[in-house]
Formats: C-alpha cells, structure tokens, sequence
C-alpha cells in the first residue's frame, strides 16, 4: 500500500458516514480513526524469504500518530518567538498541549491523547495542514 492509496482512504472516510476503518495489507496495518485523530503504525513483519523490511519501512518510527482533526495553520508555540509546546525526545501526559492549529483566526489547541514520548514532529512551524495530516508521532 502505497502513500497515494493511504490518502484516498482518508479521504473516503472522511467523506463517508463511517467513522473507523482498520486495514491490513501486505504485514502493514492501518486504523483511521475520523473522531479521535489518532492513528496506530506499525513496521511489517521481516520478509522471511529476503530478510528485509520494505525501503520505505525502514527509518519509519513506530509508535502513535496524532493527526490533525481540522483544517488550519500549525503552530508550535503560543506566539512568536515562544518556547515550542513540545520537542522530539521530550515525555508528554496525556491532555499535554501539544501544538495550536489556526483556522479562521480560531486558535485550537491539540492535546495528546495519551501518554508518551514525542519521536517525530512531521510538520513546520505555518505549515498549511489538512484534516488527517499527521502532526506528531508519540512512541512508548
């Protein structure tokens, strides 16, 4: 399963009265959850006949996707030139404000979901994020 084919299932559960869809494919397995804004990921198993994991599969960091639950502009502190809500390696509680995404002059602040430490930050400071689009990666 490719990016592309990830995106459409995203958009067609987002466009679709259901509001979860789990999905297995080739050892990799994928939850949308449209209410939550969270996404579990994990590696697929070793290839047993070349003992190689997919390229693409390899550097991926296992662990939570926190996704944006709307569309907006990502913001990584309460103002300019604050300190960022959170950084890579830094241990986050659950309810712990994790960044703020702008819409419509509307400041909505994105929480954790649970408890964990922060592996990737997979967006910039106003980046432009749409609903769905992967915010955070939160490992054990």
């Amino acid at each position: 399963m490719n990016l592309e084919e990830i995106e459409k299932l995203m958009k067609l559960l987002e466009n679709s009265t259901l509001s979860y869809l789990e999905i297995e494919e080739n050892g990799i397995k994928i939850k949308l959850d449209k209410n939550s804004g969270v996404r579990e990921v994990s590696k697929p198993n070793v290839d047993e006949t070349t003992n190689s994991l997919p390229k693409e599969v390899v550097n991926a960091p296992v662990g939570k996707e926190i996704t944006a639950p709307l569309v907006g502009t990502f913001h990584q502190a309460p103002y300019k030139d604050a300190k960022p809500f959170v950084e890579v390696g830094q241990k986050v509680k659950k309810g712990q404000k994790l960044c703020i995404v702008e819409a419509m002059k509307v400041m909505n602040e994105i929480t954790s979901p649970y408890d964990g430490t922060i592996l990737e930050i997979k967006v910039k400071e106003n980046d432009v994020v749409e609903f769905g689009k992967t915010l955070f990666i939160i490992g054990d």
